[in-house]
């Protein structure tokens, strides 16, 4: 990778940090949230993809679920699309917020260039900090995600103003999200006053394939050109 060296800073979530060497608020921002039991240096191998002129911040989930893996929510073995305690999700969204905030003053980027990059339980969250904050964040990237409907959803105002761009991935032989799982939430996020939501689909199971990242890449260039 080119420009600084990885580096972490003081945040309420664990983070691994790669900023571009002379970045100034004109460079793009994005912030990985992983998925269920991984952590934070799973998303960011992704960094080399999105070329030197990207900032990459990896944050990493507080839950402990097995060694050296984590959680945004506990969630039950029988019913993964029921979370035991849906409280952590909030909890985890003012965490997720606070430490982008508190990353942008002190490696001060760009505040209209940020963006959030879900995976799994990561892209839940993702969605849901990109709809309860909306004007925190240029874009928001949910691969292999969903909305979950109980509890979650009353938490997010249905008539709040948006205007935020949502990209949504989903492999057509996903185990854990299904097509149908997977095209209820777009509809739901469509059903959003303001919210723009691309939805693409690939031959794949519970992953990020090539094809779909780089669909993500080229997408988000796109939207942090204009």
């Amino acid at each position: 990778m080119s420009g600084e060296k990885i580096r972490q800073i003081d945040l309420p979530l664990k983070n691994l940090i790669h900023k571009v060497e002379n970045s100034n608020t004109d460079t793009p921002t994005i912030f990985f949230l992983h998925g269920f039991g991984s952590n934070m240096q799973d998303l960011f191998g992704l960094t080399p993809f999105f070329g030197s002129n990207w900032n990459c911040i990896s944050l990493q989930a507080s839950i402990p679920i097995q060694y050296n893996g984590w959680g945004w929510a506990e969630l039950d073995p029988l019913n993964i699309r029921k979370l035991p305690n849906p409280d952590q999700v909030k909890m985890h969204y003012d965490k997720v917020i606070e430490s982008i905030d508190r990353a942008v003053d002190i490696l001060e980027l760009g505040p209209k260039s940020i963006n959030l990059l879900g995976f799994s339980q990561g892209a839940s969250l993702s969605i849901y900090c990109g709809l309860n904050s909306p004007e925190k964040f240029k874009t928001v990237t949910a691969l292999c995600g969903y909305v979950p409907e109980d509890n979650i959803r009353l938490k997010i105002d249905t008539t709040k103003e948006r205007d935020i761009d949502i990209f949504m991935g989903n492999g057509t032989s996903d185990p854990l999200i299904s097509t149908s799982i997977a095209h209820a939430s777009r509809d739901y996020l469509n059903s959003l006053a303001g919210v723009s939501t691309d939805y693409n689909e690939y031959d794949s199971e519970h992953t990020i394939s090539n094809d779909c990242l780089n669909d993500v890449v080229n997408w988000l260039n796109q939207k942090n050109d204009s």
